[in-house]
């Protein structure tokens, strides 16, 4: 069907006849008909607060075994390492106030650069 058959198709439908007050009342029928009714409110049943507990329990216990596992390897623990590297650098800075650049560290620990006054 092209666009001229569809044209004349609508074209050659009967309007349906409508009076006057139908047309001066018809906004408010459609506002009416928009409202939504009311609804009566019931809870929703939520049958899987399991879930929600098994989640909780599921984070617990990994914070428990990371926390237990930082305890028994303290050379690995990111937090010992920093604060082993934060004493070695004050104790450097103290050492060469201003002219100190820049901190290295390889296998054999930090190690430092000296600039020369500038």
């Amino acid at each position: 069907m092209n666009d001229f058959e569809l044209e004349s198709k609508l074209k050659a439908i009967r309007l349906p006849a409508r009076t006057e007050d139908y047309w001066e009342n018809f906004p408010a029928q459609v506002r009416a008909k928009l409202r939504p009714g009311r609804a009566d409110w019931a809870p929703r049943n939520n049958s899987s607060p399991w879930l929600a507990w098994a989640g909780g329990l599921a984070y617990a216990c990994l914070l428990i075994s990371l926390s237990v596992w930082c305890e028994r390897h303290p050379r690995q623990n990111p937090v010992y390492a920093l604060f082993q590297n934060e004493r070695a650098i004050r104790k450097e800075l103290a050492q060469f106030p201003g002219h100190l650049r820049v901190f290295m560290q390889d296998e054999h620990g930090m190690h430092h650069l000296i600039a020369d006054q500038e």
